[in-house]
């Protein structure tokens, strides 16, 4: 090649270099900052990946009155379905608490350790975060790679990786399950960078996140609803709960186990008897979670953050008749509890027990009308410190 040849060809490369930064340079300037909102408006109660993976949308929108809670798919039930969710109660009153609702289906313990790392660097509100977890998340085998993959987030890992106060135990753990996860070790090793090309990978990953999130933020944001105004007032605990066995007496008339007509009858019905015995082997042992639920509260601690621990009962009747029976239940619910006695900072308000309770869940593992009511009282006892 020539030096002519070779001139072009550096200019091209140079040319297409700067092409390339002007055009993120203008994306950049076009889309609002993660931290962009409207002070006036609520967005904790927002169902959102894009949120739940946003340190700095999550951080702005933290008050002094907010208690972040991590969890999973049991935020995606509508109101239409459970008038008692979170978003009708507290976010619709004031009651002196707002909940920042974070995770989506299919979030469990290694992406709560990740999130509570990044979003509890320089602190949270009331030095308090509430974990809802259940046996949906303890079976055989863990959660696969492929749809771990769809759920993780660089922005969240390198926050984590930069809070100073997550001791190097568990952040070797962290990158030894990302790697069993399926992410790649360029992705792991930029989050801590050891070498210039690290520290270059991250840099171009950090900006693809950002902007990936700037852009779905904006739906975020159009979903957000006004902030509950006037005096706080205390919540009537009793008439919030028979409201729920009102409306769940209403909305639960075709089964003699409490849950959603729509629900039994579209999903359940159809399918009872080939479910018959169906998960008859699942025995809740063979996981990585009670592991990773101990990681999750061992970073807790370091951070000094005080953790209630939420647990989430599954529909006893129908996993009786799928086959895991009681015993198997009642060991894994064991095991959770176990590992929160392992941590003297940890609380724990433990649903367990309601598994044949009607009403308490509107489907095999969600909460239900009185369920929401027992979980939200919970959430309030634990920073009203009752």
């Amino acid at each position: 090649m020539d030096a002519r040849t070779l001139h072009n060809r550096l200019a091209a490369l140079l040319i297409g270099v700067l092409v390339a930064v002007a055009v993120v340079v203008g994306v950049c300037v076009a889309l609002p900052a993660q931290a962009a909102h409207d002070e006036r408006t609520e967005y904790g109660y927002v169902y959102s990946g894009a949120k739940s993976s946003s340190v700095d949308f999550v951080r702005s929108n933290l008050g002094e009155d907010s208690l972040l809670v991590l969890g999973s798919s049991e935020f995606s039930t509508p109101a239409s379905s459970v008038p008692q969710i979170p978003a009708q109660v507290f976010g619709t009153h004031n009651y002196g608490l707002r909940l920042m609702l974070v995770g989506e289906a299919f979030d469990q313990c290694l992406w709560d350790t990740i999130a509570l790392g990044a979003l509890a660097d320089g602190g949270l509100p009331h030095n308090k975060v509430a974990v809802i977890v259940g046996l949906g998340q303890c079976t055989d085998g863990g959660l696969d790679a492929s749809t771990f993959g769809t759920r993780f987030s660089y922005s969240l890992y390198e926050d984590f990786c930069a809070n100073k106060a997550i001791p190097q135990t568990v952040r070797a753990r962290v990158q030894e399950r990302l790697a069993e996860q399926g992410i790649d070790q360029t992705t792991i090793r930029a989050g801590s960078p050891q070498n210039p090309i690290d520290a270059l990978d991250g840099a171009a990953l950090g900006v693809m996140d950002d902007l990936k999130l700037r852009n779905e933020l904006g739906n975020v944001r159009g979903r957000g609803v006004p902030l509950a105004d006037g005096a706080v007032e205390r919540p009537d605990w009793e008439s919030l709960r028979n409201q729920a066995l009102e409306d769940a007496s209403r909305m639960s008339t075709t089964n003699e186990w409490g849950v959603e007509d729509a629900f039994y009858t579209q999903q359940l019905e159809p399918a009872f008897d080939s479910l018959k015995g169906a998960r008859a082997g699942e025995t809740y042992t063979k996981t990585p979670e009670y592991d990773d639920f101990d990681m999750f509260l061992t970073t807790c601690e370091a951070c000094g953050v005080t953790p209630l621990v939420v647990v989430q009962p599954s529909l006893g009747p129908y996993y009786d008749h799928i086959g895991i029976d009681r015993e198997t239940r009642e060991s894994a619910y064991q095991r959770l509890r176990d590992v929160v006695a392992k941590h003297p900072n940890a609380r724990i308000a433990d649903f367990s027990d309601r598994e044949y309770e009607k009403y308490f869940l509107f489907d095999i593992v969600h909460f239900g009308w009185t369920g929401w009511i027992a979980a939200e009282q919970a959430l309030y006892d634990f920073v009203e410190g009752a």
